[in-house]
């Protein structure tokens, strides 16, 4: 049953609130130990209404697009045991806006185009070695999300993505596994997988040979798979909701210099063809660049609605969502801006020390205090300028508040890590323990 819009603004206009809907088409070829597993076609649709009913919130969601009238009663009634919260929702933007989010040429690939480069994809990675076993998924899906609220804005936003997700394992001559990882997402469709090719090749190579560290301090080059995670922990404290609860520790930092002045990192959500970027965020509020830290110095937090509401702020246009759940203040394309060094440069800079590619997991790590521990899955041992072998049992601990305090380079090289564009950074005194 198609989505009765006429309904939901209907409805929405005679209360206060606002509803989001979120359409998705998504197909998604995936191939296992380098043979055809699966073909998968997805339809879904889902209705969230958010309801402010005597200053108090209630929400409800459905995906039966026959339910509106039903989801719309649910929202009001626990409204009665909803948290306080009198906030005002945006009006209908006046100013115009577009990003490149929607590529039409993807709609003419088929599964058997998708089919016939993953098996594209799977020769040429064993062309690295033929006893590499592959992984791999291809999807593309179109996504199109609508806000509608009661001071009556009706925005309507829609975006395709193109997916490679490339796993090689090996099992190497002293029986140990080498796992070897590459992503490829974008709004635009783009079947060049020269540089993921080369990536891996390269990884497989430096893989060879094996190589040990003792445990100490080191120079550390964090490429941008490894970097992703640690700026993972970052954002815990640059969230507005953390903030407003007291337990981010920078909470009081604003307008400091917290960070190495070689550090500085952006919420793009205009950046063409980025996996996350929109005009406007999830409850309608237009979204803008920013600088979260600029050299080192912190300008600011995201908020959504209603984190800006409870600390006296404007949402910064960082409310996103599913359907089903409660908006949340979310960053949209993370960047961190290319340097001025290349990466065979920062490895030539160093004495002894690391270059890490992948941790295992997630580590034990106290997110909320920006801690981390976290096992070394591939990387790799530098002396005197030279990769020389890949590094086992060795883990690295300590604080992203510190790590980040102490970044001495970072590369002209940048990669793009799923909803993140990251350069390599070259860290001093990483604690390393093997």
């Amino acid at each position: 049953m198609a989505i009765n819009f006429n309904e939901i603004k209907d409805r929405i206009l005679s209360t206060k609130g606002d509803v989001f809907v979120e359409e998705e088409n998504k197909v998604s070829v995936r191939f296992e130990a380098s043979r055809l597993t699966s073909i998968d076609n997805l339809s879904k649709e889902g209705i969230g209404v958010r309801i402010i009913k005597n200053g108090r919130v209630g929400f409800a969601s459905t995906n039966d697009a026959s339910k509106i009238g039903e989801t719309f009663r649910k929202a009001e009634e626990v409204s009665e045991f909803g948290e306080e919260l009198d906030i005002s929702f945006p009006k209908q933007p006046t100013a115009k806006f577009s990003v490149n989010a929607y590529d039409a040429s993807l709609d003419d690939v088929n599964e058997k185009d998708m089919i016939d480069l993953g098996e594209e994809i799977i020769g040429a990675v064993k062309e690295i070695n033929p006893s590499i076993e592959v992984n791999l998924t291809l999807e593309k899906s179109f996504i199109r999300k609508t806000v509608i609220n009661s001071s009556g804005l009706d925005l309507s936003f829609s975006k395709s993505v193109w997916g490679i997700l490339v796993e090689g394992v090996y099992v190497s001559r002293d029986e140990s596994l080498l796992w070897l990882f590459d992503t490829k997402y974008t709004c635009k469709y783009d079947i060049d997988f020269s540089n993921m090719i080369y990536y891996l090749q390269n990884l497989f190579l430096f893989s060879l040979e094996g190589a040990s560290i003792s445990s100490g301090k080191y120079p550390v080059i964090f490429a941008p798979s490894a970097l992703s995670v640690l700026i993972d922990i970052l954002t815990v404290s640059l969230n507005g909701e953390n903030v407003y609860k007291g337990i981010s520790p920078i909470k009081d930092k604003l307008g400091e210099k917290i960070f190495s002045e070689k550090f500085t990192l952006a919420d793009s959500p205009h950046l063409d063809w980025g996996i996350s970027s929109q005009p406007f965020d999830d409850e309608g509020v237009l979204t803008n660049y920013k600088e979260i830290i600029s050299n080192g110095v912190l300008n600011g937090f995201i908020n959504d609605l209603r984190t800006g509401y409870l600390q006296n702020q404007p949402s910064s246009g960082n409310g996103f969502r599913v359907y089903s759940q409660l908006p949340k203040p979310s960053f949209s394309n993370i960047v961190i801006p290319r340097g001025n060094v290349s990466l065979r440069e920062m490895i030539s800079s160093i004495d002894k020390g690391l270059v890490v590619y992948n941790f295992l997991g997630g580590g034990q790590s106290n997110v909320n205090a920006g801690e981390f521990s976290v096992n070394v899955e591939l990387g790799f041992l530098i002396e005197k300028g030279r990769v020389v072998g890949r590094v086992k049992d060795t883990m690295l601990f300590g604080n992203v508040f510190e790590l980040f305090g102490n970044v001495v380079e970072v590369s002209k090289e940048v990669k793009v890590e799923f909803d993140k564009i990251l350069p390599y950074i070259m860290v001093e005194g990483v604690d390393v323990s093997a």
